[in-house]
């Protein structure tokens, strides 16, 4: 059946998933140009107060109005700083109207023109308004007051008139709690006042000089230069490139630009004009550029960025975050290919549906035939058809065929069996274009209590990912996202409602590759944004649900479409955009909108969009309070509907120490086992640290809320939850026999009932011998059968043969049949070797041991006498460092490092006499490298610290180079070729400057 679709413009972007091997295409990813405009943005670590500057504190009465009931706080809430003894605080309710407001006036007595900033500390409100009133009008800006909390944060650069009203009003569109602190007005010269007027309407054009403006990287973000790491506004990037010389431009083809995200507006130029615009840090989007290319001589694209659009905890990392290539192809071409696959589970064989759309944008009727090829191996099946394509227009045609049984492999997360679509169009013989795409075969069901993958029930566990990186930000390559997924798997992840916003297509790629069912979400978290247009929400919650839902259909990852998350007065959205994905984009998967209220009296079947949820995804936190209560509530008002935890979390841990573990969360894991059996997975916030704005932060600006860090390190919770998410609980190993060389293996099954659960399919059990050095000296592994919860228990025999030398331990290790440890259980026979102590950096008060790890050990621990003569032992530590507090400055101690594992604790090293010289401790590194030319350090700050130093060379003695700086958590240095770089860091404080770190050596 064919179906034709009237609208002749059209957004199509195919994503990584597709090839299109027609086609022609560069990419016009590397280094672009990158400049801030004065005005247009700031970044409030360089807005310093100045002599000149006018500030209007809220206290001063004569230059402040305040309209309505605001309250007089001296005590922040979540313990917030603010600018001086106090501010205003008013909670805004639904219908309050815009004459509640604090109005900040300027002190001038002439005509000037100014930069104006405004100053307010954390409070709940997401869209707080700020009105400017000024000499030549009126602008309202947004903000989220959640974030960037007691900072100067600049509202633009406008002239002002002693003979008019001028002022700053600070006001809401929405509830929620809303802070008016204090106003700066900055003299601005006239140059300076000149170039943000003029220049926004000249660097666009091809002419402009923009020789020196700042090399930055793409994909990527401008957080990646340290004088815009908290840069927040308009971004200018500029790239000039030529056409491939062995490009034509026939009248029947089209050129095309794709970007698969920017963040958050992008306003796109080529040769001085304008080619379009688009809104939605997430999505992919395409222009058509055919008329404005140059052929044959160079092209300039401009493209303006702004990132002022900040919801949630999470950054708000500006620029072009993912690839941008251009791609031309000839006036017919598909512009989508769908294909779902649908296994009989009795029978074995799988249907097929294919829908595929075709775009002609030429003048005629296009007579085409298709011939789409399903691969495996080899072909196992093919479609053809024919399709009369109307000019100026999109049609559809919808081909199936059956998979033979024999045919027949299906995807499951643990046999992630993968297959290919190859799609070709002719007309008269002549391909017109062609497209592959990847996909899976898989059966998802759900009844009122239970998830079903290929008709078993399974109940499973993962994590939201925060799709970021301290340095690479949002802009994740593929060395990042391997990394992610392997750690992942390995802590367990099977399921995961991964996090809000479209996400990077490779990262779903490797879901498909490796096994992780995903629901993705829509970056939707308030709908009172001023973007959104309620009630209707229409262009950009539906533009963005769109192109989320076309290009990552096919991945057999993705087993349902989350279309908000956590939002308030959200019925008739919610209701209405699970509708239109259902009947409009996918009518085959499972589609929710991510709550956090269903369990208040104010939900109920009549007022939340849970009703028409396949399944209930909600957030659950201590606030809101016992979970079994929570659940209890949840259940009783949709008895019908399964229910998975999208979120559960137990508050950012108090440090960002790789020792920090939540024991609670084995506490509620126990609330889903032998228990509740209508929760059908759970998705711990977070995998990772993230970098944040809001209250609570820790003072390099990451949440600490991960399994692992923002460097990539694990913490004890890692473990913790390995054990908690895998499908055995335990491997015993007895009758450890070295005459007969073997032993027995005993594997504790969970049962149907238990948390979580599914059958171990190509499992293979690996035991490994390893000798004092750590080195192996025996591996051996056996291929187990399939086994189901049901089963209980497994039972075998592990063999080897004789051993070189005494072996110091025995690993057993659970794999699954990619080769990601599930389980594993070590066994020592000795203790460790003992450790040295390798350096010793003095503080105040204080010393910081650095060790090497030793063989075979899992935690670490300094003793000594202190002053006292008593035996002091340090906490144990899985890090390779300790910090030893509470010491007397210019007193010596002697220090001993002991290991530790199963088997016991080692002889203490080699004693090491420190003595703290009263000078703070450097910042801890938590990790160095080199990438994009840059020297890339992640460190640890506190709030004392005002800048960072860091000297640098070639090699450890020849530490030449010098580079100063006061960002927090991450900084980088351009560098030239160089693959290793030496270097150490200290910091600069209100009370002088810290010891310099170790040399520490960073490679390529």
């Amino acid at each position: 059946m064919n179906k034709i679709l009237l609208s002749i413009a059209v957004f199509c972007f195919l994503g990584v998933n597709a090839q299109k091997a027609i086609d022609t295409q560069f990419s016009l990813n590397g280094d672009w140009k990158f400049y801030a405009i004065e005005g247009q943005g700031s970044n409030s670590l360089q807005v310093k107060e100045e002599p000149t500057d006018i500030i209007v504190d809220n206290a001063d009465a004569d230059f402040v109005e305040i309209k309505g009931k605001w309250n007089l706080k001296k005590v922040g809430t979540k313990g917030a700083t603010f600018y001086k003894a106090d501010f205003l605080q008013r909670v805004f309710r639904v219908g309050d109207t815009g004459d509640n407001y604090v109005r900040f006036r300027p002190k001038i007595s002439k005509k000037g023109n100014y930069e104006a900033f405004v100053r307010f500390p954390f409070e709940t409100n997401l869209t707080t308004q700020f009105t400017v009133q000024h000499a030549d009008g009126e602008v309202a800006t947004y903000a989220n007051q959640r974030s960037c909390g007691d900072q100067w944060i600049s509202l633009g650069i406008y002239t002002f008139n002693a003979s008019k009203d001028n002022f700053v009003e600070i006001s809401a569109i929405d509830e929620g709690g809303v802070s008016a602190d204090a106003v700066l007005f900055r003299p601005i010269s006239d140059a300076v006042f000149s170039n943000a007027k003029n220049l926004p309407n000249q660097v666009y054009l091809p002419q402009f000089n923009d020789s020196k403006w700042n090399r930055l990287k793409v994909p990527g973000h401008w957080g990646m230069l340290n004088n815009f790491s908290n840069y927040v506004g308009k971004g200018w990037y500029r790239k000039t490139f030529n056409f491939p010389a062995n490009w034509k431009i026939n009248p029947n083809e089209q050129v095309r630009l794709q970007f698969e995200a920017v963040y958050h507006v992008a306003k796109v130029y080529l040769n001085g004009k304008f080619v379009g615009e688009h809104q939605g840090g997430f999505s992919p989007f395409e222009l058509d550029i055919t008329d404005k290319v140059l052929a044959g001589k160079p092209n300039v694209l401009a493209v303006e960025v702004d990132n002022n659009f900040l919801v949630g905890a999470t950054w708000n990392w500006g620029g072009i975050i993912r690839e941008v290539a251009i791609v031309k192809n000839k006036a017919v071409r598909i512009t989508q290919q769908y294909i779902h696959a649908e296994p009989n589970l009795k029978t074995g064989t799988a249907l097929l549906k294919l829908r595929l759309r075709v775009e002609n944008n030429s003048g005629v009727t296009q007579n085409i035939q298709i011939n789409s090829a399903i691969l495996d191996i080899k072909k196992v099946a093919e479609m053809t058809g024919n399709l009369a394509v109307l000019a100026h227009s999109i049609q559809e045609i919808n081909l199936e065929t059956t998979l033979k049984p024999e045919d027949v492999k299906l995807w499951h997360f643990d046999l992630p069996n993968l297959y290919q679509i190859q799609t070709t169009i002719r007309e008269n013989k002549q391909q017109l274009d062609n497209q592959t795409n990847t996909f899976g075969i898989r059966k998802i069901e759900i009844n009122d209590s239970q998830l079903f993958l290929n008709g078993e029930p399974i109940r499973l566990g993962g994590f939201n990912r925060v799709s970021e990186h301290r340095f690479w930000g949002s802009s994740e390559p593929q060395e990042l996202l391997e990394q992610d997924m392997k750690l992942m798997k390995e802590a367990g992840s099977n399921f995961m409602r991964i996090m809000h916003g479209t996400q990077n297509e490779r990262l779903i790629d490797l879901c498909d590759k490796m096994g992780i069912l995903l629901f993705e979400e829509v970056n939707v978290r308030e709908l009172s944004n001023p973007e959104f247009n309620a009630p209707i929400f229409d262009p950009y919650p539906k533009e963005w649900i769109k192109a989320m839902v076309n290009r990552d259909i096919n991945h057999p990852s993705i087993i349902g479409w989350s279309v908000g998350n956590e939002l308030k007065n959200h019925f008739d959205y919610g209701r209405k955009m699970m509708e239109y994905v259902k009947t409009e984009l996918d009518p085959y998967r499972l589609v929710t909108c991510v709550s956090n209220s269903g369990q208040k009296d104010s939900a109920t079947p009549e007022t939340d969009p849970n009703t028409f949820a396949d399944i209930i995804m909600h957030n659950m936190y201590q606030w809101q309070g016992k979970p079994q209560e929570i659940l209890e509530i949840i259940r009783k008002k949709w008895p019908n509907k399964p229910i998975f935890i999208s979120e559960y979390g137990f508050d950012p841990f108090q440090t960002p120490s790789l020792d920090e573990d939540k024991e609670i969360l084995s506490d509620w894991h126990d609330t889903f086992r032998n228990k509740n059996p209508f929760v059908i997975g759970t998705s711990l916030w977070t995998f990772n640290d993230y970098r944040s704005g809001y209250a609570g932060t820790s003072d390099e600006e990451n949440r600490v809320w991960g399994v692992i860090n923002s460097w990539r390190q694990k913490r004890r919770l890692f473990d913790r939850v390995k054990k908690e998410l895998s499908p055995v609980k335990d491997i015993q190993v007895e009758g450890i026999d070295f005459d007969k060389k073997e032993a027995q293996v005993i594997v504790p099954i969970r049962g149907l009932a238990d948390y979580p659960i599914f059958s171990l399919k190509g499992y293979t059990l690996v035991w490994i011998f390893k000798d004092a050095n750590g080195l192996i000296i025996s591996k051996n592994e056996m291929i187990l059968p399939t086994i189901h919860p049901q089963d209980g228990l497994w039972k075998g025999t592990i063999q080897w043969t004789n051993l070189k030398t005494n072996p110091m331990s025995l690993t057993v290790n659970l794999e699954n049949s990619i080769g990601i440890n599930r389980f594993e259980k070590t066994l020592s026979f000795q203790v460790p070797n003992p450790p040295a102590i390798k350096e010793i950096i003095t503080g105040n008060q204080s010393v910081r041991v650095l060790f090497d790890k030793v063989a075979g050990a899992t935690e670490y621990q300094i003793s000594y006498l202190n002053s006292a003569n008593h035996l002091v032992k340090t906490p144990k530590t899985i890090a390779d460092y300790i910090d030893v507090p509470q010491l007397v400055n210019n007193q010596s101690v002697s220090l001993t490092l002991t290991a530790f594992n199963d088997k016991g604790e080692s002889k203490p090293s080699i004693k090491v006499i420190a003595t703290p010289n009263g000078i703070a401790l450097p910042p801890l590194v938590y990790d160095a490298f080199i990438a994009d030319q840059k020297l890339v350090i992640g460190y640890a700050t506190t709030k004392d610290e005002l800048k960072y130093k860091v000297r640098y060379g070639a090699t450890e003695k020849l530490l030449n180079k010098n580079f100063v700086t006061n960002v927090k958590g991450m900084l980088s240095i351009d560098l030239k070729a160089e693959k290793v770089i030496c270097f150490q860091i200290k910091s600069v404080l209100k009370t002088g400057e810290s010891n310099w770190s170790n040399v520490i050596k960073a490679k390529k």
